[in-house]
């Protein structure tokens, strides 16, 4: 019986970060800095968090897509960015209060 060529689909992928594009990374890390921002100590990996989704949503934003090798979701960029300025409010917010305490 003569072997017959494997198809793609049956060959294992290859997991890379690629992927999701920077808006999706974006709006994911925007969500976890908003769910995380109001826990007292965990809200510092949130403040992080926040600035990355920022940035991502940014880059993915870009006019010129130079650094995404890939098209990018550039409404979940923007609203990665969105709840990524409001983790950072809420981080001030947060911090502020927690150390009038």
């Amino acid at each position: 019986m003569p072997l017959r060529p494997r198809s793609d689909a049956a060959s294992p992928r290859k997991r890379s970060s690629e992927g999701m594009d920077l808006g999706t990374r974006a709006l994911v890390l925007g969500v976890g800095a908003l769910a995380l921002s109001w826990v007292p100590l965990l809200n510092i990996v949130a403040f992080l968090a926040a600035l990355m989704a920022v940035a991502f949503g940014l880059l993915a934003r870009w006019p010129t897509g130079w650094l995404a090798g890939q098209e990018t979701d550039t409404r979940r960029a923007l609203w990665g960015i969105a709840l990524g300025g409001v983790a950072l409010v809420v981080f001030v917010v947060t911090a502020v209060r927690y150390s009038a305490l």
